[in-house]
């Protein structure tokens, strides 16, 4: 072969071998390139895995210590009612000592042990119910998981749970079911509930103890009153009248307050005349502050509204007391009492030029019990609980009550209250005077443990000439019922042997004109529902101790026979 020949095959051999080296060198480097991402890939799915099972390691630990430390009794059953979770409170209570003694085991293998003859259907029931329905159902049972006899209250909540919620730890369906136990606020309930009877209980046998004795007192004081006297004995007899009143109107304020507290007090509208109520108050003060050398003033605006619906008698007591609180710390001075209407709402100031309240004092006004400036005040006779009730008789009513006081210079009393015009025009505010007559044919009979309480019932009923029988015992009254022909029975509550309640339900069932015969209750007991007691106790009425001129007279004419009222008008409104 020529020389030049083979020289060009040499090196069209060499470049072939560069082409294929080049080549070789290109696929080197991609199978390095894919070989270090395969390399990195498989890195990173180390790490992901790590942190995956780090992140359930967490998981599982979170939901350990939660199972572990909740003070309730959780329970997770699948679709199937068997157990899958449960806290630690459970295996506590009960004694098992590790969840895999009873892991998939039936709902009712585990609770029967804890579960008596009623509850366990009633249980059983409300969890096949949750699991069918995927509802949640709640109901309470008394249950003893310690099995020592000492059963809780618990408040049971049963929820379904759906693929949703479960299906990552496999299940399908099932229930979640939590006990909370109730056992010991419902015993702090009923422990409440019994402390506020017994003081109930006590505020009754504390205006029976009070009123008992004020009934004669205050009886014996009006028969006296009724005869000649002269200037100092009526002085005395007006003394004894205000102390016993007073005295009467701390027992009225702890009844109304603790009603107030139990949310027994109801307001009750009715139409009246605000202008009649305004002047009624108005005449009642005017004396008491020109005895005390203090001018009154009441400013009423004409836009006044002449009258309306609302509650009477507790916008009389909130009035009165603001206007007797004015009066007791104005020492010299005026005060002034204003009415007009305020951004349609009813507007009362009661503005004086008394004490004043310190800044510092003026949250203390409204709280029960409270009384400011003590040693200033320590002539000032009171519980501290009258501005305590106008401020709740205030919301009760929709309203507001406020105080402006410059320490020194006097203070401002201020009521709000929504109001309604009346639908129709009512008469003459408050109660009418009581009309004089008498019943010289009328005969009664009054049963009272008490001889001095029987003694001015009857006197009083002497003064409208009413002939009566006393009865100290209900047994008493009993045998004179059947033995004379009364018009008209006063039968006293609270008497030893037999009460006036036993007495009446006994008289009651002789039949005949015993059923028919007007039977009234004379108590001392006004405490919230008495009247309710009497009345669907066989009472036709009751009139409560001290007994008042007043009311004696309403309810005579009220009870005795008409053709027996001699000397008074048919109408007494």
């Amino acid at each position: 072969m020529p020389e030049d020949i083979e020289k060009d095959l040499l090196e069209e051999q060499i470049r072939q071998l560069k082409l294929e080296k080049a080549r070789l060198s290109r696929e080197v480097r991609l199978t390095k390139s894919f070989l270090d991402k395969v390399t990195r890939t498989m890195e990173s799915k180390e790490v992901l895995g790590a942190v995956l099972t780090a992140s359930n390691a967490k998981q599982k630990a979170y939901t350990d210590m939660l199972l572990e430390s909740c003070p309730n009794i959780i329970l997770l059953l699948d679709d199937t009612g068997r157990l899958v979770l449960c806290t630690k409170m459970f295996l506590t209570l009960t004694g098992i000592p590790n969840i895999d003694y009873i892991r998939n085991k039936p709902y009712g293998e585990i609770f029967t042990p804890y579960l008596d003859g009623e509850v366990f259907p009633a249980l059983g029931k409300a969890v096949d119910a949750v699991a069918r329905s995927g509802e949640t159902v709640s109901l309470n049972q008394w249950i003893d998981f310690a099995g020592k006899g000492e059963a809780r209250y618990y408040s049971i909540e049963l929820m379904g749970i759906g693929s949703a919620k479960g299906g990552d730890a496999g299940i399908r369906a099932g229930v979640l079911a939590v006990f909370i136990d109730f056992t010991d606020i419902l015993r702090e309930k009923q422990n409440a509930e019994a402390a506020n009877r017994a003081k109930s209980d006590f505020l009754a046998v504390l205006s029976h103890e009070i009123r008992t004795p004020m009934h004669a007192i205050l009886g014996l004081n009006e028969l006296l009153r009724r005869g000649e006297l002269n200037d100092l004995q009526r002085k005395y007899l007006d003394d004894i009248y205000k102390s016993a009143h007073s005295l009467l109107s701390i027992i009225n304020d702890i009844l109304d307050f603790s009603k107030i507290e139990a949310g027994k007090l109801e307001i009750i509208n009715g139409d009246y005349s605000l202008r009649s109520l305004l002047d009624n108050i108005y005449t009642m003060f005017l004396v008491m502050f020109k005895k005390k050398n203090l001018a009154l003033r009441f400013v009423i605006d004409d836009n006044l509204p002449q009258f309306i619906h609302g509650d009477e008698n507790r916008l009389r007591q909130v009035l009165i007391n603001l206007l007797s609180n004015a009066m007791k710390y104005t020492i010299e001075g005026s005060v002034e009492f204003r009415a007009w209407l305020e951004n349609e709402r009813l507007r009362f100031d009661v503005e004086d030029t008394g004490i004043g309240i310190r800044k510092e004092d003026a949250l203390k006004l409204f709280r029960p019990f409270e009384q400011l400036d003590t040693r200033k005040n320590r002539n000032v006779v009171g519980t501290g609980l009258g501005l305590a009730i106008c401020y709740r008789l205030c919301r009760l009513m929709d309203g507001e009550l406020s105080v402006a006081s410059d320490y020194g210079s006097g203070s401002t009393f201020s009521v709000s209250l929504p109001y309604t015009e009346a639908g129709e025009k009512t008469e003459h505010s408050g109660p009418a005077a009581p009309l004089e007559f008498s019943a010289p044919l009328a005969k009664v009979l009054v049963v009272d443990d008490i001889e001095i309480n029987l003694n001015v019932t009857e006197a009083m009923l002497e003064s409208f000439s009413i002939q009566s029988d006393l009865a100290q015992k209900g047994i008493l009254a009993i045998e004179l019922i059947q033995k004379n022909t009364y018009d008209l029975v006063f039968m006293d509550h609270m008497m030893p042997e037999m009460d006036g309640l036993e007495a009446t339900r006994r008289i009651r069932e002789l039949g005949g004109r015993y059923k028919k015969i007007p039977i009234i209750a004379l108590t001392a007991n006004v405490v919230d529902g008495a009247e309710n007691m009497f009345l669907s106790n066989q009472f036709d009425d009751f009139l409560a101790k001290p007994i008042e001129f007043a009311s004696l007279n309403r309810c005579l004419r009220k009870w005795l026979p008409p053709e027996k009222i001699i000397g008074a008008a048919e109408n007494t409104a």
